[in-house]
């Protein structure tokens, strides 16, 4: 694989356009604070691209993840990520891993308006051969007319190896800003601020990467890409990353 065909991929998804509007995250790399309406199912499917590290200029990563979104409520969205997995190439070989599966929920605190902030709660849990995660996220979201702000503060805690015994930590702040110039269309940009903990008892190099963001809502299906640069000098870090969501609403 190469990143021209994840290009193409892109290109095609302009051919169909549609003045309806699909429910859709217009952020790939944050999260907002909207739920799904009591009922509503949808189909999510993520694609990430990292590649150029300067310690290893073999390195390509493509990773992909299966997701099935499901409103419970109106506040309440459950979502079960039912396959990730990667394929990972180095100056050493090329592997084909399958990490985890997923259970996901996010309950919406208060919906955002222009006179109120809107907030979410998020949780996960992570499970896969050798691996257990938690992550736990605070949403907020700031609305101004065509104008939306995303700030997201994520913690993680890893255990990996035979008996789980690798454990680190890790902390995480993103945000967006989005603009809105037509229903069906957003443009953005994204940063993301993350720094690690081993074993919990070190701190690890902080790692800020920032990007553009367009998003696309058809009648029943939407797609949202952004890539990142970093802008900080981690030589085991991917210098770019991009992401690829695309939904379909049932």
């Amino acid at each position: 694989m190469s990143f021209k065909v994840f290009l193409s991929v892109i290109s095609a998804l302009f051919i169909v356009q549609s003045p309806c509007i699909a429910t859709s995250r217009t952020s790939p790399w944050v999260y907002d604070s909207r739920t799904m309406m009591e009922g509503e199912i949808e189909y999510e499917q993520w694609v990430t691209f990292k590649t150029d590290k300067k310690n290893d200029s073999d390195y390509n990563e493509w990773r992909f993840r299966h997701e099935l979104e499901w409103g419970v409520t109106d506040r309440l969205q459950l979502a079960f990520y039912f396959a990730d997995w990667k394929i990972k190439q180095t100056s050493d070989q090329e592997k084909i891993t399958f990490r985890d599966v997923a259970l996901e929920a996010v309950y919406q605190v208060q919906i955002p308006s222009i006179d109120q902030v809107g907030i979410a709660m998020y949780g996960e849990i992570k499970y896969g051969p050798e691996f257990l995660e938690l992550e736990g996220k605070w949403i907020l979201e700031w609305e101004f007319e065509q104008v939306s702000v995303l700030y997201n503060v994520t913690v993680e805690a890893e255990w990996e190896g035979d008996d789980l015994g690798e454990t680190k930590g890790k902390l995480e702040n993103s945000f967006s800003l989005t603009y809105q110039p037509e229903p069906s269309m957003t443009w953005g940009v994204q940063a993301v601020w993350e720094k690690e903990f081993p074993e919990w008892n070190s701190i690890g190099n902080d790692i800020v990467s920032i990007g553009p963001s367009f998003s696309w809502q058809n009648s029943n299906w939407w797609f949202s890409i952004s890539p990142l640069f970093q802008i900080t000098d981690v030589d085991s870090e991917p210098d770019l990353q991009v992401r690829l969501l695309f939904g379909i609403d049932f």
